[in-house]
């Protein structure tokens, strides 16, 4: 049996597939696995990051970014204060720092980024801490801010993109190897990254 969510709450439906039934709670993680971004801000001496999932391109023209990211979350605020965010990819051999990342709090550590082991650069075009060990980068200028149910939906406009010689039209995967995030374990709530194999 199937539920039915929204308009049609409280509906059962049969699915002659049989499916199982998927909780509201739990609807988010069928988009996993997905390859995580590092979010990046920093505003006069805090520099912040954090892991990301929800961010997408939303426009080719404008080339807007956009991320969904929670008020709790301290890079929220240096997102929000600075006016500038990018977006980092980094290889499945930093999946231990980007787990750091999300586990501890940029209220705790003036520099997330350092702290995790990475090394901070300036940004290309904007006054933006970015991750050296990137294999690619967005820098963006903030545009707009969309309040979408529980997290704010930051609206980025590109400003500069640079990648490794690995990126041509689309990754070519010889040298880039992705992380990918499956979840958290639910007992501990430790995120899990694994790595694509060749």
């Amino acid at each position: 049996m199937i539920y039915v969510y929204g308009a049609l709450k409280d509906r059962v439906v049969e699915d002659k597939l049989a499916r199982k039934a998927v909780g509201k709670d739990k609807v988010h993680r069928l988009f996993y696995p997905v390859v995580p971004v590092l979010i990046t801000s920093s505003h006069e001496s805090r520099v912040g990051c954090m892991p990301a999932i929800s961010c997408t391109p939303l426009s080719f023209n404008p080339l807007l970014i956009g991320v969904a990211i929670s008020p709790k979350n301290s890079t929220h605020g240096l997102v929000e204060k600075s006016g500038y965010f990018a977006v980092n990819w980094l290889s499945h051999v930093h999946a231990s720092k980007v787990a750091y990342m999300a586990e501890v709090s940029g209220r705790e550590v003036a520099d997330k980024i350092s702290a995790s082991g990475l090394t901070v650069q300036d940004g290309h075009s904007s006054p933006i801490a970015v991750i050296k060990e990137a294999v690619a980068v967005i820098e963006c200028d903030v545009k707009e801010k969309r309040r979408i149910g529980d997290h704010d939906l930051f609206l980025g406009e590109c400003l500069v993109a640079y990648a490794e010689e690995d990126f041509e039209d689309y990754w070519l995967f010889k040298k880039y190897v992705p992380m990918l995030y499956v979840g958290s374990e639910s007992t501990v709530f430790r995120r899990k990254y694994v790595a694509l194999k060749r």
